[in-house]
């Protein structure tokens, strides 16, 4: 995460003039009589703000940050936001109540992000909003909460928010992949998790994001957890996820029939994927 940790770097900087480190006084500097007041400004604000500070960023910031594309860098700046409000939060005692729902925000944004990932090939359009709905629905299926089925539904957004890096550009490639490439596409998993480990109410989807590719059967995965031991998340995902992906066209095979689909799913169950959960994709359309 050097992004991260070179713009946390900028913002607790002093400067003199108006660049990064004016942050400080675009964010604090208001006539406040409340730091709830404040972290309302920060709610309301948040996207005027990551611009103004995205192009001070990009003016006064080295060769090595000027290589970070703009969606990692508007993410890295945005969690600092959010660990700022956190922050705020902890110090001010805010309640519940009266806290700004920053959670909504933060994934409003990572939604939009995924649409956007989504749509840079026309291979994976719309690919993610149909997955959340495959789990959403195999949760409902399995008797699951409201409030689990809203946390499944939100890791699965999450899911693929490692694919802004090189790996996105695999997908369209007109062959299958070497093993390699298989590898390195599937580091998005790790890049992923490592995202949201910073975010306080999303620090408990990391497990589910970084194993949401994991076999169930445990094969070429030596030390990491497999079976029953991989979060239930990270098995839906793992399901809804090459369902969805059957079902759409890729650069060097047609999209497959939804028969055609599932018959690999079940020859595959309990080595790609949980059996126990391979019966609740028959249900889905």
């Amino acid at each position: 995460m050097e992004c991260l940790r070179r713009v946390e770097e900028q913002i607790k900087k002093p400067h003199s003039s108006g660049n990064v480190g004016n942050f400080h006084a675009k964010v604090f500097s208001f006539n406040m009589s409340s730091a709830q007041q404040l972290i309302r400004h920060l709610e309301d604000h948040s996207l005027s703000l990551l611009s103004e500070v995205m192009v001070d960023a990009r003016a006064t910031g080295g060769e090595s940050l000027r290589l970070v594309s703009d969606g990692d860098l508007q993410l890295a700046l945005y969690t600092v936001l959010l660990k700022v409000v956190d922050t705020l939060r902890d110090k001010a005692g805010t309640s519940e109540e009266a806290r700004p729902d920053v959670r909504a925000i933060y994934l409003s944004g990572a939604r939009e992000m995924m649409s956007f990932i989504d749509g840079q090939s026309s291979y994976t359009a719309g690919h993610t909003q149909a997955v959340v709905e495959h789990v959403g629905n195999m949760g409902g299926m399995m008797g699951l909460t409201d409030n689990v089925i809203d946390d499944l539904e939100t890791a699965t957004w999450l899911h693929n928010l490692g694919l802004i890096n090189q790996s996105q550009k695999l997908a369209a490639l007109p062959r299958t992949l070497t093993q390699d490439e298989v590898r390195q596409a599937r580091n998005h998993t790790t890049i992923g998790a490592e995202m949201i480990r910073p975010i306080q109410f999303l620090a408990h989807l990391v497990p589910v994001v970084r194993y949401h590719h994991t076999r169930y059967d445990g094969q070429n995965t030596p030390g990491e957890p497999f079976g029953e031991a991989l979060p239930l998340g990270a098995r839906l995902i793992n399901l809804a996820d090459a369902y969805q992906a059957m079902l759409e066209p890729r650069a060097y095979r047609p999209a497959l029939s939804r028969a055609q689909a599932l018959t690999e799913i079940d020859k595959d169950a309990g080595g790609q994927f949980d059996p126990a959960l391979v019966p609740f994709a028959h249900d889905l359309r």
